[in-house]
């Protein structure tokens, strides 16, 4: 798979991995991280796991893997590392190496996929959580006001009647079972500290949706 520090990548095996993860207790995949904020700060608050950043976008999440690569005295994390991936297309070297997956604030085919429970999104995301794993996805509600952005137009909202009615289902057959859908108060919102959190709670937090589900195994 394809790793990025700063205005560098390489390769990185699964035994490379594993080296990587060995002297932690558990691991966390932000998908679609962006610029890697919420990944970088997780590992910082959590230094007893690994955390990887994953984003299709490789210059997105330049400054903060650069950040990570470098010396501890100038914010350098050996807990944290930057994966160039899309979720329709995880690395083979994530499979089932997850116990927390979390999809903040999505946008794009990430936020169409988790809204209309496609299965080539939600099977991407199940196939990177281990047996048990968990997943937790923020959606933000606000992008429904009007004017209501294009990307979003088509999409029904997604409430948390829908996602344990419509929703449900569609992740049950991906493998995820949904066991809570509830509105997302806004000092949950900063406690995402995203750079995207931030500039939406610049006034206050918007209203969003939280789903948690379980990975109830691969096959």
């Amino acid at each position: 798979m394809i790793v990025v520090r700063g205005k560098k990548i390489s390769e990185l095996s699964r035994a490379g991995l594993a080296e990587h993860l060995a002297p932690y207790e558990g691991v966390t995949i932000d998908v679609g991280t962006g610029d890697g904020a919420f990944a970088y700060r997780y590992a910082q608050r959590q230094p007893a796991r690994f955390v990887i950043g994953l984003d299709p976008v490789r210059e997105a999440m330049r400054e903060y893997s650069a950040k990570a690569a470098g010396k501890p005295a100038r914010g350098g994390l050996p807990n944290v590392l930057y994966v160039v991936a899309s979720v329709e297309q995880p690395p083979a070297e994530l499979h089932a190496i997850a116990d927390e997956l979390y999809v903040n604030l999505p946008w794009g085919s990430m936020m169409r996929g988790v809204i209309l429970g496609d299965p080539v999104v939600l099977e991407g995301l199940a196939s990177l959580a281990r047996d048990g794993g968990r997943l937790r996805v923020v959606v933000n509600m606000r992008i429904f006001d009007d004017p209501v952005p294009i990307e979003a137009r088509d999409l029904p909202e997604p409430t948390p009647a829908y996602a344990r009615g419509t929703l449900a289902p569609a992740y049950d057959r991906a493998g995820l079972r949904i066991t809570e859908a509830r509105a997302f108060a806004g000092d949950e919102m900063a406690e995402l500290a995203t750079t995207w959190a931030k500039r939406l709670s610049h006034r206050r937090a918007p209203p969003s949706l939280l789903i948690e589900a379980v990975a109830d195994g691969h096959e």
